[in-house]
């Protein structure tokens, strides 16, 4: 889901073709998935067992809260995952376009829809549950899966296929990558190779991974660094090389909505190989929330503590809630117990309904924790102010999303297939500077599910982009498929592009802006808010060591490292497993809290930092990209 794009086989080292690299955090370089390796089938921690059957609340059926859940109740408690969305699922949203059940149906992912190989605790789980067979390499722009890739850039078009001598990519793209990975990311501080290299199976080196990134942080001060002023003061690129970069990216998607965004950021997700070998989950994403819900653990062969074989999640949750999917939690008071009062609004009924935990796992986005706060005048107020540190509901406070909107057709055939008599494809993965921004091309054909037809994402955008989509309450979808069939019909002279539209429903439209119960589409740190991010990543260690740990525990991707992927919001899933264990007078083999001491994100001094003279300019940065880009 992350605006950061993919980059070319050609930019990718033999590890990363090989799949090799393992998305270590460098703020906290735990492997998750060797964690879940080393677990096989068995529960992921202990719990006492007198506390078998212990009731957890689950806030959100995202991937985070179904994760937690799952695994929870694999421990012997009793997960109770509550969503207001109607729906499993939440930023995993797979929607079909077409006749249900029909082979000529399409898949449209409303969110998450690209998935990379190094995210190795979320590809744990779509083994687990059967997906990771029936999938395929994602037709970023620029790759080969793309077929071909047009870039309309300033009103001219270049046409180019990835692997093909016929129409090969213009060196002013593979110029711009090249001093991208080849120099840019290769110097001091950066040791790109290096950083890699220590997050790759085989050498996997937590102490190098922390030198290296603390160094940046530390010596260093980029965390008040700005993906743009990194290009300009770091990279030293003119201000035409920039533009350029981030309208194409590395040929396969523009960088300039992250301009605005920490240089941390950027970084984080090309260490850890987010940005590549992504794959498109043919059975829709949101099939592994669902999946997780409604299956039985000792379906996929997994051993449980206390429930018998087929206990499921879903089961469990409709034990309290009759339809656990359509509670809205109003309110979390906490007692002086460490207890918790959750108040809860049925959305169908309009019955309220409050219960008390020891344990709520939060994995929404967290700013609508805050707005929670203000509903109920100032007691309540008071009462949930208790939750957080004032540090922490600063974090929380200040969190920052990105916005993204999709519009989709499907499509009679995957048209674009053929090729004209010029020899090109009909159409390609387009990437412009204008109105749709990135537009997406999938067939479903190979599947071996249910669905079988194909589509196109007419528009895919972030940011300011996406906002331009929003209004038009009267009938947005079809006045936003004209602008963009308008835009792509003057790309492509004589393709008529609302002839190839699918006859049946063929259109869908979201903007996450403007979803209930969502602030955006993921979280992505503006420059100075590192320390937000660690107060919010580090909340699952509260109590930990203490003679009572505390119960309120933040997941999820805005808890995470990695906003916009999925892994991020698993592996947060995983450090609440780690503490309920603890709470419940268990543990876990090797978890994260037992891995804290050594490798916890290291915590940043106030104020700006002035480095000592000799360190002033410690490394050679050239004049990278100081020549024009021949267009």
């Amino acid at each position: 889901m992350s605006a950061i794009p993919s980059r070319t086989r050609k930019a990718q080292s033999k590890r990363l073709q090989a799949n090799e690299v393992r998305a270590l955090i460098p703020d906290f370089p735990f492997d998750y998935g060797a964690f879940l390796a080393q677990a096989n089938k068995q529960p992921l921690g202990s719990v006492d067992p007198s506390h078998y059957g212990k009731q957890v609340l689950v806030v959100g059926a995202g991937i985070a809260g179904l994760t937690a859940a799952y695994e929870a109740m694999r421990m012997g408690l009793h997960p109770v995952v509550v969503d207001a969305n109607g729906r499993v699922g939440g930023r995993l949203y797979s929607k079909v376009v077409g006749a249900e059940n029909s082979q000529s149906s399409v898949i449209c992912e409303l969110g998450a829809m690209r998935f990379p190989l190094s995210g190795k605790a979320l590809y744990h789980y779509f083994e687990k549950v059967g997906m990771a067979d029936n999938s395929t390499d994602f037709p970023n722009p620029g790759t080969a899966a793309a077929l071909s890739t047009v870039v309309d850039y300033q009103g001219e078009k270049d046409y180019y296929e990835e692997g093909t001598g016929d129409f090969p990519r213009p060196d002013k793209f593979t110029e711009i990558e090249s001093n991208f990975f080849d120099v840019f990311l290769q110097q001091h501080p950066i040791r790109f190779t290096e950083m890699e290299r220590a997050m790759s199976v085989g050498t996997v080196d937590q102490a190098l991974i922390k030198t290296i990134w603390n160094t940046i942080l530390q010596v260093h001060d980029w965390d008040n660094l700005s993906f743009h002023a990194a290009m300009v003061e770091e990279a030293e690129w003119s201000a035409e090389a920039i533009n350029l970069f981030g309208q194409i990216g590395f040929g396969t998607g523009g960088w300039n909505t992250d301009y605005p965004n920490s240089f941390l950021e950027v970084l984080r997700v090309l260490y850890t190989g987010l940005d590549t070998n992504h794959r498109l989950m043919y059975d829709g994403a949101s099939a592994l929330p669902t999946r997780l819900w409604n299956s039985s653990p000792s379906t996929f062969g997994d051993a449980m503590a206390h429930w018998p074989a087929g206990t499921t999640v879903e089961g469990r949750s409709k034990a309290i809630f009759a339809n656990p999917l359509r509670q809205e939690v109003r309110h979390i008071i906490r007692q002086a117990d460490d207890q918790f009062l959750v108040h809860f609004h049925d959305l169908d009924t309009g019955e309220e309904k409050t219960l008390q935990f020891a344990s709520v796992v939060y994995t929404p986005h967290v700013r609508i924790l805050d707005k929670l706060r203000y509903m109920g005048g100032p007691q309540l107020f008071t009462a949930m102010n208790a939750l957080l540190s004032k540090a922490q509901w600063e974090a929380v406070m200040y969190t920052h999303y990105m916005q993204s909107a999709k519009i989709f057709a499907g499509t009679q055939e995957a048209f674009w297939k053929t090729r004209g008599e010029d020899g090109k494809q009909l159409m390609s993965i387009t990437l412009s500077d204008r109105l749709t921004r990135g537009t997406y091309l999938v067939d479903y054909g190979q599947s071996t599910g249910t669905y079988k037809g194909s589509g196109m994402f007419l528009s895919y955008t972030w940011n300011d982009d996406s906002l331009k989509f929003l209004g038009d309450r009267a009938a947005p979808v079809p006045g936003h498929v004209e602008l963009c069939t308008t835009l792509l019909d003057v790309v492509y002279p004589g393709l008529d592009v609302a002839s190839r539209f699918a006859t049946q429903d063929p259109f869908v439209e979201l903007n996450w802006e403007d979803q209930p119960h969502f602030l955006g589409a993921f979280k992505m740190n503006l420059p100075g808010q590192y320390e937000y991010q660690r107060l919010l990543f580090s909340q699952f260690m509260e109590g930990v060591g203490g003679a009572s740990p505390y119960g309120f525990i933040l997941a999820g991707d805005d808890v995470s490292w990695t906003g916009g992927w999925a892994e991020g919001a698993v592996t947060t899933a995983l450090n609440a497993v780690d503490k309920l264990a603890v709470q419940y007078g268990g543990s876990s083999t090797n978890g994260p809290i037992s891995q804290w001491e050594a490798l916890k994100p290291i915590e940043l001094a106030a104020g700006p930092k002035k480095m000592p003279p000799h360190e002033a300019a410690p490394y050679p940065r050239g004049n990278l990209m100081k020549e024009q880009i021949k267009r």
